[in-house]
């Protein structure tokens, strides 16, 4: 090493300036390069404070004790640490040669060792590693005391570097990004990998590779780290290396020098001049060169994945879009939207719904716009959060752009007279809102008058004609359901709020206990009617064994039980799995589900005679809550009655719902039949791979694509596809045109699986009960044993038959006013629902104890590896 050179004079009184401040610290002479560089970026970048301590504040037997006082004095009103201790040479991060590596740097330094932490540092100036590498760099070899940069630390939870032009290729207009997860130290000095990112000058990420399972930084992480080094490099007007952490959301600069090893690249400035629109262009540049784009679409699918689980055909999913764009753009013209406002917002209505990977997600974003076309949009948004189930609440900055606060005086006082107009109208649709169902029906059982055997005897252009009536009549006048779902959230989450506020954690209780067992939701009427037929077949136990196998010709050796058979097929036929996925097989053409839940029915009867019986809750009552306070006792009974009566009828018109959906697919399955007779189609099943405007326009003369085999056989591939692929994650932030941000999106964030022995999720049904549990990823195939417990990532009314035999029920998504939770209330039966990765952590077999009023899964015992 080479030979330390003292910092004190010959009297030994300490030199002035043993604290590099003010003006002084962008002098590169005395604060060194990176102390001048940090200097020169604070009024622009956030960085974290920082002391400079002068070379001069040392030598060989330490830091100068009036230093030290001095620094300790400046660091106490940064906090009591850690700290950073980095060097700072006067010729390092230059142009040149930028020194990386030659200079010690210790991080997590506490604060009464940061002179002795500063003073190796300093040190480190005198290595023969350094005067090696100056020589090779054509600079002298003389010791290089640095200046001594002491930083406050970010606690982060990403950092890394990241180069504003490509290292490797010289291309300016890409940026490289490497990250890890925490401090980026071990990432700088090549112990660990991180996850690599190209970004264009747009934000867009080209391409990226993952270090490990999952994603380090979301797109806006990507994007904001991409953009603040292209800053930097703007700022020095040279292309930059520049250090960065994220400490939550705030992303800080840690330091930044010249990338001294660039390549040059064609047709663009040098490093040593600021980047210039280049004057002649390649065409390839041209070509791959994208107009920045800050649009933002929010995907979430908490609670549509209900009603569209998996992958859904292109048919489903264009009707499901039609049928959200126009019921919602009628539902606010009847609650008074003016007509000036819905046409401003078509694209709103018409975009409600996304399709990723197959998959249907809602476009959260709209759905607040629409929203937000009412008054009031700042209650209602929570309202309309708790109905949906979402995990993450709109961040209040989209919400502020979603839905500007009225700033004027003038503007907040039509805002009011608007919403007591609403609150009006809400307060009339409600007291008239069992007429408005009683005309629904009776429009509703109008429109479905025809029998299956008519529709399925009509030629293509009838069918055609029928589907455009529904339209007209069902579609365009989807009243009751959409007032009804309207009033329910409000009601359900007024009622709610109010007992959290007036009881606490007890109205809450009593809040979930007022929903058990209404005993009038159509829902639970299926599980009723297979325990029925269960106690008629356990009459008859020969017929047992092949209902559990699916044979219907069983069904013929008992009278009672087939006739019973044949009128639950008549009511609850379409009521399938998946029920509004209209290329799903119903029980008309497959009716094994439901065989195989009378026949375990059947032998729950012959096991326990008697069976299970629903709970039912004996209306409201609020009495013990509210003892001295019988007025705001009479208010909270009186929302709680009004809350289950709107989540009643809100069930019950769902079931609506299906029998619409259920007349669509027959006529499209007619259409496709016909299809396939002229040769235009090669299966009749192969219609569900077109969408309603093929479809139709093959029959009236719009469509613009002749060859519907190729077509179908195009979508067919795409959708196996799919089906191997794993499902993106539940919510996802796209930015720019959804096709070149959704692949960034899906990558962002993961599953988490929950591997302790215990779990908490969404308490739905109070009971607790102890049992082996079911995991059960296709009811159409799969049936529950008496006594078991049923464990899915979501249900929907179609799993009526798996329900009906369930002694508790376990789902991963879903919410208070989720199919799961309704249902389960109704039976009786413990449940607990929003239990994240309840499929992978739970294997059939395993013995745990529900607790369905706390929310609490007790995984008592794991079932032996080759059962699983």
């Amino acid at each position: 090493m080479a030979e330390l050179s003292g910092a004190k004079t010959a009297t030994g009184t300490p030199p002035s300036g043993l604290l590099v401040e003010g003006a002084a610290r962008t002098k590169p002479e005395r604060a060194g390069g990176k102390a001048a560089a940090l200097a020169l970026l604070g009024d622009k970048f956030d960085i974290p404070p920082f002391v400079v301590i002068s070379a001069d504040a040392f030598d060989d037997t330490g830091m100068d004790e009036t230093a030290q006082a001095m620094l300790v004095d400046r660091l106490e009103t940064m906090g009591t640490g850690p700290f950073a201790v980095r060097s700072s040479g006067r010729e390092e991060d230059g142009i040149a040669a930028a020194h990386a590596g030659q200079f010690d740097t210790e991080l997590n330094v506490d604060l009464a060792d940061v002179p002795e932490v500063a003073h190796r540092v300093w040190r480190s100036g005198f290595s023969d590693t350094l005067a090696d590498y100056r020589r090779a760099k054509g600079l002298s070899d003389a010791p290089q005391p640095p200046a001594v940069i002491v930083q406050k630390m970010v606690q982060a939870r990403a950092a890394g570097v990241t180069f504003s032009a490509d290292p490797l290729t010289g291309d300016r207009d890409t940026a490289v990004i490497s990250a890890v997860e925490g401090l980026a130290d071990q990432l700088v000095s090549g112990d660990v990998d991180g996850d690599q990112y190209w970004v264009d000058t747009d934000g867009v990420t080209t391409k990226f590779t993952l270090a490990g399972a999952g994603r380090v930084l979301s797109g806006a992480d990507v994007a904001a780290v991409a953009d603040l080094a292209r800053r930097a490099a703007m700022h020095f007007r040279s292309p930059q290396d520049v250090e960065w952490a994220f400490q939550g959301d705030r992303l800080f600069l840690l330091q930044s020098r010249p990338i001294t090893t660039l390549p040059p690249s064609s047709g663009v400035a040098s490093q040593s001049t600021p980047a210039k629109e280049p004057v002649a262009d390649t065409a390839s540049k041209k070509e791959r060169r994208r107009v920045r784009d800050d649009a933002v679409t929010i995907w979430d699918n908490s609670n549509i994945v209900e009603s569209y689980p998996g992958v859904v055909s292109p048919l489903t999913f264009s009707f499901a879009r039609y049928v959200y764009a126009h019921v919602y753009t009628a539902f606010s013209q009847l609650m008074g939207v003016p007509k000036r406002a819905l046409n401003d917002n078509r694209a709103v209505f018409e975009n409600m719904l996304g399709r990723i990977d197959g998959r249907v997600y809602y476009n959260l974003l709209n759905w607040y716009r629409a929203l937000a076309l009412f008054p009031g949009f700042k209650a209602n948004r929570a309202f309309m959060e708790g109905m949906m189930g979402v995990d993450e609440k709109l961040p209040d900055e989209l919400a502020q752009k979603v839905a500007p606060e009225s700033r004027s005086g003038l503007a907040k006082i039509w805002d009011q007279i608007r919403l007591g107009r609403v609150a009006l109208g809400l307060i009339w649709h409600d007291i008239i809102l069992k007429r408005t169902m009683t005309r629904f029906y009776d429009r509703l059982n109008a429109a479905l008058a025809k029998s299956n055997a008519e529709i399925d005897a009509m030629p293509a252009s009838e069918l055609a004609a029928e589907y455009r009536r529904l339209e007209q009549a069902l579609l365009a006048r989807w009243d009751a359901p959409l007032i009804n779902d309207f009033l329910c959230m409000i009601a359900f989450g007024a009622s709610r709020k109010a007992m959290e506020r007036w009881a606490g954690d007890p109205g809450l209780k009593r809040h979930a206990d007022m929903l058990i067992g209404q005993g009038d939701i159509i829902s639970a009427e299926p599980a009723r009617l297979i325990r029925e037929m269960g106690a008629l077949a356990a009459e008859t136990p020969a017929v047992i064994a092949p209902l559990l196998a699916g044979n219907v010709a069983a069904l013929s050796q008992n009278d009672a039980l087939e006739a019973a058979f044949e009128r639950y097929i008549g009511k609850f036929g379409d009521r399938c799995a998946q029920e509004l996925k209209l290329e799903s097989l119903t029980l008309h053409d497959d009716p094994t589900p439901l065989l195989k839940a009378v026949g375990a029915a059947a032998r729950a009867v012959e096991q326990t005679p008697g069976g299970r019986k629903p709970v039912w809750s004996q209306g409201v009552d609020t009495e013990d809550l509210f003892e001295g306070r019988p007025v705001r006792g009479r208010l909270a009974r009186w929302l709680m009655t009004w809350a289950k009566a709107r989540v009643r009828d809100r069930e019950n018109l769902r079931f609506e719902r299906t029998r619409l959906f259920g007349r669509v697919r027959r006529i499209f399955l007619a259409l496709g039949r016909r299809l396939e007779s002229a040769d235009v189609l090669n299966d009749a099943r192969d219609v569900f791979y077109l969408t309603v405007d093929e479809v139709l326009g093959a029959v009236e003369g719009a469509g613009v694509t002749q060859d519907l085999k190729a077509l179908a056989s195009l979508r067919h591939n795409e959708m196996e596809a799919a089906y191997k692929r794993p499902d993106p994650p539940e919510r996802m932030e796209v930015h720019g045109a959804h096709l070149i941000g959704v692949a960034d999106a899906k990558a962002a964030k993961g599953v988490l699986v929950e591997t302790g022995a215990s779990a908490t999720g969404l308490a739905c049904c109070q009971g607790v009960v102890t049992a082996k549990v079911r995991v059960v990823t296709d009811p159409r195939r799969e049936a529950l044993s008496p006594g078991e417990i049923l464990v899915a990532r979501h249900t929907d009314p179609g799993w009526i038959a798996v329900f009906a035999n369930a002694a508790g029920v376990i789902a991963e998504r879903g919410s208070l006013l989720s199919h799961s939770a309704i249902v389960a209330r109704e039976m009786g039966v413990p449940c607990v629902v929003a239990l994240k990765g309840a499929t992978q952590w739970l294997k059939t077999g395993d013995l745990v104890r529900l607790d369905g009023g706390t929310g609490e899964v007790v995984k008592l015992e794991e079932t032996d590896a080759a059962n699983d």
